[in-house]
């Protein structure tokens, strides 16, 4: 269905300071509190979809973006005291809403619409059931004693929540290395490093820390640097986690729900922490046998290379070993691969590719001013309909700036009246950063992160869903994955590898018989990287279902238990592991439930053709421009055109 004209965001918002959060605070929670009086002030016997839930529902379509802002400008502003005060403004903001939201009378303004019996159907009928369901989920059939109770310590999460991606993000740490402790490690990967008194500063960073514990041949440096990265957010956020765990653990026993992992998954495709567990179980059985194999390999092979018969394997030499491992079994030389992936050429052509096979056209914005040079601005028009969307890339790493790779939701695609909200998103990462002298070379592991945050732009920016609620990547949380990790797929295969590699002095593809072998090696070390997955999604369940007194201990525990290798004795990983605070709590399995669909779509495209434009209209059409307006289990077998399966899964890790 058409809809025009679109309407665009203005962006006057990147510029907003504390004076102006304050107002947008304020403002806020004026509205709010107009909206809520308007609609509990209709009569009973006038209530209409249109008048009680979808008034409901559009009431917070501002008020959304104007939070989602604040966050973006919490996580990429170059301005401390912008930062603080975004952070202190989303602080306030989640306290105020929990006290203007937790409203009987809203719910009960609710109730008397569904005493009329309106006949729903589609996405009408999966919004109300979803509103029902969250009023319900908020307690708001508790007696109040006990809903005071339930808002104070959801207001208390909030502020923890954010408390420790402030000690994460405002991470300082780094180590010193020398010229020779950086042996192993290409000369682009120095050029991009700092000079402190004659050596090397290494950051807690991700393109600085990855590729250092891959690459550098001096175990004593990586075992430094690993054991600083597992400290990142210190003791305060063990002290945070726990409390958190604590209080969610109290709101699902108040809920009614046997564990707050109950209390999450209703909602989610898993349905039950049982189905969830289940799941892990099924996984950590199949993966067991080859990660036995793996251990016994790593280990031989660091006894061969330190002659030392009693040599010990540690969690610091696991990158390091499957890198030389691979790159002798397969003649495959990671550093030189890099060199074939210049980052301006793979982000060139990873924009491309989505053009083609998504039938879209990115055009890029001038004359915006954003919060820092480094941001760019892109337009999508459809081949055929004209402008549909505009997403924001923010790219290198700077001090201060979110330090992971993600798409932050800034506008949220819905209806309004006779014209289509705009969706806007915005992808933060933080890929090295050109220079005149030395070039932005990425692993292909980095191309394939571009390539999968992408995709979470292309979810969001391309929905045609009508409401708010069910656009985007508002699609169950164990499904969110889905749609980004179906398209790291692209990244191996032999075609888009020609298209995506272009050697930065000779302007030449990867050889084919490279490509060939980098395919080969693709399950190599898989089914290792899934049992690292399995570790944290058993941890995060444990934690949401029968709690752990000392959740460090617990981690070092699993490890030993499903990967044979102890953490370094010191390690604090779950201060620095943001997921667990926030997003994927009690949620951490599904990047391994989302990625048993993704291959599974993926098969399609692999028997049609990776740029089959119709196939790609057709995963457009069924996946991402309907959000959650449908079940997604009805999504994917709509776009499989069958019952949905693990087969693709299980050949993609090897086992």
């Amino acid at each position: 269905m058409k809809r025009k004209p679109y309407t665009r965001t203005d962006f006057r918002w990147v510029k907003w300071n504390k004076s102006d959060f304050r107002k947008i605070l304020a403002g806020i929670v004026r509205r709010k509190k107009g909206d809520y009086a308007r609609i509990r002030a209709i009569p009973a016997d006038k209530r209409t979809f249109e008048n009680t839930v979808y008034a409901l529902e559009a009431s917070d379509d501002q008020t959304t973006d104007e939070i989602y802002r604040v966050g973006l400008l919490k996580e990429v502003s170059p301005d401390p005291k912008v930062r603080a005060a975004a952070s202190e403004t989303a602080e306030l903001l989640q306290k105020k809403l929990v006290e203007i939201e937790f409203d009987p009378r809203m719910y009960r303004a609710l109730k008397e619409y569904a005493k009329k019996r309106e006949k729903l159907g589609g996405p009408e009928k999966i919004l109300f059931e979803d509103m029902m369901k969250g009023y319900a989920r908020m307690g708001l059939d508790l007696p109040r004693a006990q809903l005071s109770k339930l808002k104070a310590n959801l207001k208390m999460l909030g502020k923890l929540a954010l408390a420790f991606d402030r000690n994460l993000n405002e991470n300082k740490d780094y180590i010193l290395v020398t010229e020779s402790e950086l042996d192993g490690l290409p000369q682009s990967y120095r050029a991009n490093l700092t000079k402190v008194d004659g050596k090397y500063k290494v950051t807690m960073a991700y393109p600085d820390v990855h590729p250092y514990m891959a690459g550098a041949h001096d175990e004593d440096r990586r075992r430094e640097l690993l054991e600083k990265f597992l400290r990142r957010g210190g003791p305060e956020n063990i002290s945070i986690l726990k409390k958190m765990f604590k209080l969610r653990s109290g709101i699902a026993r108040q809920l009614g729900y046997r564990s707050y992992a109950d209390f999450q998954t209703e909602l989610r495709m898993a349905k039950s922490a049982r189905n969830v567990w289940r799941f892990i179980n099924d996984l950590e059985r199949r993966t067991k046998k080859r990660v036995a194999k793996d251990v016994a390999m790593l280990n031989a092979d660091k006894r061969r290379r330190t002659g030392n018969a009693k040599a010990v394997l540690g969690s610091h030499d696991i990158a390091y070993l499957f890198k030389q491992i691979r790159k002798e079994k397969f003649n495959i030389d990671s550093d030189l691969v890099k060199e074939y992936f210049p980052f301006e050429h793979v982000k060139e052509a990873t924009l491309a590719t989505y053009q083609t096979l998504l039938g879209v056209v990115f055009k890029k914005r001038s004359g915006v001013k954003f919060w820092h040079r480094d941001a760019q601005m892109y337009d999508v028009y459809d081949k055929r309909d004209g402008y549909l969307s505009s997403f924001l890339l923010d790219l290198y790493p700077r001090e201060g700036k979110y330090g992971h790779a993600a798409v932050f939701d800034v506008t949220y695609g819905r209806q309004e009246g006779k014209s289509y909200r705009a969706p806007l998103a915005a992808m933060v990462a933080n890929f090295p950063k050109s220079s005149a002298e030395n070039p932005s070379l990425m692993s292909h592991g980095e191309v394939e992160t571009f390539f999968h945050e992408f995709g979470h732009v292309m979810h969001f920016t391309l929905t045609k869903a009508r409401y708010r609620a069910q656009a985007g990547f508002n699609v169950a949380w164990d499904f969110a994955e889905a749609p980004s990790q179906m398209l790291e797929n692209w990244v191996w295969d032999p075609q888009m590898l020609k298209r995506l590699s272009k050697h930065y002095k000779t302007g030449r593809p990867l050889p084919t018989d490279l490509i060939k072998r980098i395919i080969k090696a693709r399950p190599f070390g898989e089914a290792w990287n899934v049992r690292g997955q399995l570790v944290l999604a058993s941890l995060d369940m444990i934690v949401h279902t029968k709690g752990s007194k000392d959740p460090v201990a617990l981690y070092a525990k699993l490890s030993r238990e499903m990967i044979g290798i102890a953490p370094p004795r010191r390690q604090l990983m779950l201060a620095g592991f943001g997921h667990i605070a926030h997003g994927y709590d009690a949620g951490y399995y599904g990047y391994l439930w989302s990625r048993v669909y993704a291959e599974d779509m993926f098969s399609r495209f692999a028997k049609e053709g990776v740029l089959n434009p119709k196939t790609g209209r057709d995963y457009r059409r069924w996946i991402l421009e309907k959000g959650s307006s449908q079940e997604e289990i009805d999504l994917v077998r709509g776009f499989l055109g069958r019952k949905p399966n693990n087969k693709a899964f299980l050949r993609s890790i090897g086992v």
